[in-house]
Formats: C-alpha cells, sequence, structure tokens
C-alpha cells in the first residue's frame, strides 16, 4: 500500500526530477515508510512505500533485470506467490520476494492480459521501454485509486488529486458538470473529477499512452454478471458461501507486518473477524469507534462479537470538534466529497494506526446482499401485477396518462435515480443560476447510461450491479482510502475479493431479500421484507438472534 505519481513527456520532452519529487512528496502520508524515483528522459516514476510484503527488498519503482520495463505500484497481490511460482518455470528470474515484481514480469509475459491473472487491489503504471509506452491499470472493483491529465505535453498520474496540483502547469479549469453529479450524489463519480481537464481511471480499466501522444483505452478488462445459481439447496450455498468467505479472509491475511480489523459490530464486520479469529492462532486486535450519544453507539454489539470471536477489542469515543479536521479531509480528497461516515472512518483510521500498519474491513456486503432499504422499496413499487383487478387498474392508469390525468409513470430506472440523492431538484435548481440549469440535464443522462450500463436480466440484480459500479468504487471506497492512508494504514477488503464478488453474484434472489415470489419480487411491503438473508443466517448461527434481529 503506498502512493504513486509521474509523468510521460510527449514526443520525447524531457520530465523534470524535481517535478516528479514534489509530485512524491505530496503523498507522504500514503508511504511513511520510503520513497523512490526513476526518471530517465521522457519517463518520471515517484513512489511512496508503506512497507506490508518483502519489508528490505521490495523498494519503488522496480524494474525487471535489463532495467528496460519499470513499475510504480500501490497495492496488494494476493496470489503473487502463485504467479511468482509460475513464471519461475517460464524463465523469468526474480531479485526479490515482493508482489510488485510479480507484477513487472507478468507484464513482461503477457503484455496487459496480465490483468485477468492478478487478484488483488492495485493501481499502477508501468513504462516499457522497448516499446515506448505508458500503461495504467485499476483493480476491478476501484478499491485503490489513480487520476490522471493529459495535455499536449505530457499525461501525469498519482493516487490523489493533490499530488497532481503541484505540477507547473496544472490545469484547473473547475468542470461545472462535475458539481452538479456532486450535488446529486453527494460525491463525483468517474471518469470525472471536479477538473474538466482531469480523469479518474474507472475499475477494471486500462489506459495505454504512447509517446507520440496517442492512447488506447481506457479500456475495460473486467466486468461483473450476476447470474443466480438455482440448482444448490439453501443449505449448500450456506457451505459455499462460508467457505467462500473463509478462503478470501485467509486470502486477505499475507502479511510481514501487525495486523487487525475495523470492527463496527454490524453484520459484515463481525462474520470478517470470526473468520480471521479461526485462521488465525493469536487474539484478532479489532478497532472500533463509539459515539458519545448512546442512542448511535454499538459499541454493546461490537463487544458481543469480540466476546464471542476472543478478539481483542480496543475502541474510542469520538469526543472532539470533527469540523477541525475538514481542512485537511478536504485536501486529501481534492474534491467536493459529503460522505458524513467519513469522519468516523477518519478517527478508526486513526486509531488502529497506533497499533497495526493493516487492517481487514467488512465493506461491500450490503451491496452484495441486498442490505439497503432501497432494494426492497424499488423492487416493491415496480413488481408485476398478476391479479385481473391490478392489471385492469394499471391498464386504466396507463391510459390516463396520455390524456394528463394521471401522474406519469417512473420506470425502476427513475426510482433509483430518486434514491441516489438528498436533494430533489427544486432544491438543487436553487443552488444554480438560470444559466446553469442544463447541468440538471447532463446528470440525468449520464444517470440513464450508467443505469442502462449495470443492466442485469432481474431488476435486483441490477441495483446490486449499478452500486458495485457506482456507490462502492466512488463513494465508500473512496472514504476508506483517503482516511486510512491520511495516517499511512493499509486496509483490504476481503468481501470485494474479485473471486468472492462472483461467487455472491451467483447466490439465488430469495437468499438475498426475503419473501419474495417466483418472480423475485417482494410479497411484503419493504419495512417486513428482510435483507441479507444468507449473511444473517451465518451471523444468527455464529452470534446468536438478537445481534441479528436488532434494531439499526
Amino acid at each position: 500500500m503506498c502512493g504513486i505519481a509521474g509523468q510521460l513527456g510527449i514526443h520525447g520532452r524531457p520530465v523534470s526530477q524535481n517535478v516528479i519529487a514534489r509530485m512524491t512528496a505530496q503523498l507522504t502520508h500514503r508511504g511513511p515508510d520510503g520513497d523512490g524515483l526513476h526518471v530517465d528522459g521522457c519517463i518520471g516514476l515517484g513512489h511512496r512505500r508503506l512497507s506490508i510484503i518483502d519489508l528490505e527488498a521490495g523498494k519503488q519503482p522496480l524494474c525487471n533485470e535489463d532495467g528496460s520495463i519499470w513499475i510504480t505500484f500501490n497495492g496488494e497481490i494476493y496470489n503473487y506467490r502463485e504467479l511468482r511460482e509460475r513464471l519461475i518455470g517460464l524463465g523469468h528470474q526474480f531479485r526479490t520476494h515482493s508482489d510488485t515484481e510479480t507484477i513487472v514480469h507478468a507484464y513482461e509475459q503477457w503484455g496487459t492480459d496480465c490483468l485477468q491473472l492478478l487478484r488483488g487491489m492495485f493501481a499502477f503504471a508501468i513504462w516499457d521501454g522497448p516499446l515506448q509506452q505508458l500503461l495504467l491499470a485499476r483493480d476491478r472493483l476501484g478499491i485503490k485509486p489513480l487520476v490522471y491529465c493529459h495535455t499536449a505535453e505530457s499525461v501525469s498520474f498519482a493516487s490523489e488529486l493533490q499530488a497532481l496540483r503541484v505540477l507547473p502547469d496544472f490545469p484547473d479549469r473547475i468542470d461545472l458538470a462535475a458539481v452538479d453529479a456532486f450535488l446529486h450524489y453527494q460525491y463525483i463519480p468517474a471518469p470525472h473529477t471536479i477538473y474538466a481537464d482531469v480523469r479518474k481511471l474507472e475499475p477494471a480499466h486500462f489506459l495505454v499512452i504512447r509517446c507520440d501522444g496517442t492512447t488506447t483505452g481506457p479500456q475495460r478488462y473486467w466486468k461483473l454478471t450476476f447470474n443466480p445459481d438455482n440448482s444448490l439447496t439453501d443449505l449448500q450455498w450456506e457451505e459455499r458461501l462460508t467457505e467462500a468467505l473463509r478462503e478470501a479472509v485467509a486470502t486477505h491475511l499475507v502479511s510481514d507486518v501487525p495486523f487487525g480489523a475495523f470492527l463496527s459490530g454490524g453484520i459484515d464486520s463481525s462474520l470478517v473477524v470470526s473468520a480471521m479469529s479461526e485462521l488465525l492462532d493469536q487474539p484478532v486486535q479489532a478497532f472500533c469507534i463509539g459515539h458519545p450519544r448512546e442512542d448511535f453507539d454499538e459499541r454493546r454489539w461490537a463487544r458481543h462479537a469480540v466476546e464471542t470471536c476472543r478478539a481483542e477489542f480496543i475502541d474510542q469515543v469520538i469526543d472532539e470538534d470533527a469540523l477541525s479536521l475538514v481542512p485537511d479531509l478536504v485536501r486529501h480528497y481534492g474534491e467536493p466529497f459529503a460522505d458524513s461516515s467519513a469522519l468516523p472512518t477518519y478517527f478508526v483510521s486513526r486509531l488502529a494506526s497506533h497499533h497495526v500498519k493493516m487492517v481487514l474491513s467488512g465493506d461491500g456486503g450490503d451491496e452484495l446482499f441486498a442490505g439497503y432499504h432501497a432494494y426492497p422499496a424499488i423492487l416493491w413499487e415496480h413488481r408485476p401485477h398478476p391479479s385481473l383487478y391490478r392489471r385492469s387498474k394499471k391498464q386504466l392508469a396507463d391510459l390516463a396518462r396520455t390524456v394528463g390525468l394521471w401522474p406519469a409513470n417512473t420506470s425502476p430506472e427513475d426510482s433509483k435515480y430518486r434514491r441516489t440523492t438528498p436533494l430533489d431538484p427544486v432544491q438543487r435548481g436553487d443552488l444554480w443560476r438560470p444559466e446553469h440549469r442544463d447541468l440538471f440535464a447532463k446528470t440525468r443522462a449520464e444517470f440513464h447510461d450508467r443505469f442502462a450500463a449495470a443492466h442485469q436480466p432481474h431488476l435486483l440484480n441490477t441495483l446490486q450491479a449499478f452500486d458495485v459500479e457506482n456507490f462502492i468504487p466512488y463513494d465508500n471506497l473512496s472514504k476508506v482510502d483517503i482516511a486510512s492512508m491520511f495516517h499511512g494504514l493499509e486496509v483490504r477488503v476481503p468481501l470485494l475479493d474479485h473471486q468472492f464478488v462472483e461467487t455472491c453474484a451467483r447466490v439465488p434472489l430469495h437468499l438475498k431479500l426475503s419473501p419474495l415470489d417466483s418472480a423475485g419480487y417482494p410479497t411484503q411491503p419493504p419495512a417486513e421484507t428482510t435483507g441479507k438473508w444468507l449473511l444473517k443466517r451465518l451471523a444468527r448461527k455464529r452470534f446468536g438472534e438478537d445481534f441479528v434481529d436488532r434494531p439499526k
């Protein structure tokens, strides 16, 4: 886990070592254990290191045997040992035991196809000297960030926007469409940033830039498809998910430094701590933040999980003026971001960083197992109408709409659009001058494209896919990355391991939401529908009925 930065000069334009050094220095918090630069003619790569694997020999930027291919890498590759043995069998020679060098040789062997073989979280840049091209790549779920700007003279990239802002020719023109997107979502979704000429590389994409300035991509290399498997019994699915969770957690425990876990007291983080406790010989250090208001404080349930798992409970109550932190957080996010849970994430990251250098978290469970209220609510709004009476009523309403006697019908997309914002259009409109109201249409049109791109055969899976491709990377994971790396802490998310995610995409609908009819729609109003059904079944066996069935 690190911070990366760099620049490619177009048409052989030389890169300034001083500029690369200044960019890299802006990321010191992400890598307090050391730094490195590689500047050679038109290419410059910078790196700040947080040492987790191969503490002595894994320094970056790192190259292959003859120095023709260089990499600066942020993240962890969990299957690097298996890939390393495979590459050695193919004749590659290794100088370190780091996962970083494995990527270099995998790229040598398979080019951009190596991305299909990497299991982990990553954002990296590879300079290919023989081909005179730069490869930028990002992991499948968007766990690690990567931003870049492409001008006539250069392409610059970094882990955070603040590293690009030190560029002498930084293009700082504000993108008003991105501002409106922020006002709608409370975050700015990729590929946009707050700056019109700076882009986020989207998850599961790569971009190749050649010395003459031409590019290939951004190109997608992976896409999640939901294909529920109803051939297994509920019990078989319970066993399959239990093993998949255990395997994902075990994979994420590869480390040469002390580690622990975030524990909110919720189902997802508690199941991760439980799996860790079963795999490790020593008690898991579980970090929890409490709230001074008892009705907001869930430490009671976190303590219950810790006692059940025989873990070590390390907690802290938020008792300081959170507003004093806002200027620093704003600088690190580099653009508007309004998820209020950024503050508790900051506090729990700070607490954990005093004890360990790496933690596991439970992010992803709500999206993968339909834990949000919006899922049954939208399904309930758009459930089929099987009875003759209800079909006739719908037909009469449709006829009335054609002559303006009944409100316009909403689509599932409309319902989701309403639920992705805390502001209604009137409130948003009050913030804009009249000449900018056309931005509303742009935000809505782009939402349409995102919703269409997330289409799955069943509406529930479409809603899940939308959140996996948008809310998870641009809100949830962005929040966790910035808050944790602020304190030089690595956070791993086993529930968002792509192999575990692909398993979850096969889980039948009725094991996510219950009760459902044969078409996969709720038979009861949303308040009486249970989400995360299968995860709750696992948690109920581990932590008891009261733990699972308590009010949120």
